[in-house]
């Protein structure tokens, strides 16, 4: 599993609902660019890497030596959950990391929500987080030293799906004082519109092109 799960990871460093429609094939470059975002404010450097359940099929689907039926073991590992990777350190004076405290909470249009205690997490899950956590190490060295995992439910008490990268609308992680913003549904999982002027693929989450303004068109 380690060695499946480190070709996924080289992959992804290598890179840098709705009236909207699931798109038919998700580029993991673009997925990637949505997933993982990043600040910098002088010596401060913090990481967010949103990791939702739809995300592992996505980006084993194309990788050789990986079958069906590991995708489907992921998935059904993570099925009703969310991680996220979360780094917060200092950059030291001779180039290597300080990790910091790092406090963090998801908000969306209804709710504030903390990551579930360490202790209540699935066995299956903290066994897969055992296998991320080195792996990602070993390949991005000191940095990937710093990244710590934190799990959710994607679910509310109400039966209401929280975190999802489908929902409509923002979703917030906040990791002290920084907050993190995903605009939803996710650029890179739903289809591309189609100007009618100059037949240019645009944004799929939006409904009219910023250019000429006319009413984009849904794919057929």
């Amino acid at each position: 599993m380690r060695t499946y799960l480190t070709t996924l990871f080289i992959v992804l460093i290598a890179l840098p609902v709705f009236a909207q429609q699931k798109a038919e094939k998700v580029e993991v470059i673009d997925l990637a660019k949505d997933l993982i975002l990043t600040t910098k404010v002088e010596k401060n450097i913090k990481q967010v890497w949103w990791i939702p359940s739809e995300y592992w099929r996505i980006a084993l689907s194309d990788t050789p030596d990986i079958g069906e039926s590991i995708i489907v073991d992921i998935e059904t590992q993570l099925d009703g959950y969310s991680l996220f990777s979360v780094v917060n350190s200092d950059v030291t004076t001779l180039g290597g990391f300080k990790p910091l405290p790092a406090t963090v909470t998801i908000i969306n249009n209804e709710a504030i929500l903390s990551p579930i205690p360490e202790d209540e997490i699935p066995a299956e899950i903290k066994r897969l987080l055992n296998i991320l956590k080195p792996s990602l190490a070993g390949m991005i060295g000191q940095l990937g030293e710093q990244m710590n995992f934190y799990v959710f439910k994607n679910t509310l008490e109400n039966g209401t799906i929280a975190i999802s990268p489908f929902n409509k609308g923002e979703l917030y992680v906040k990791v002290n004082d920084a907050d993190f913003k995903y605009r939803i549904p996710l650029q890179s999982m739903v289809e591309k519109k189609i100007c009618p002027k100059d037949g240019e693929h645009l944004n799929g989450n939006w409904d009219y092109c910023p250019w000429h303004g006319s009413k984009l068109l849904i794919k057929e």
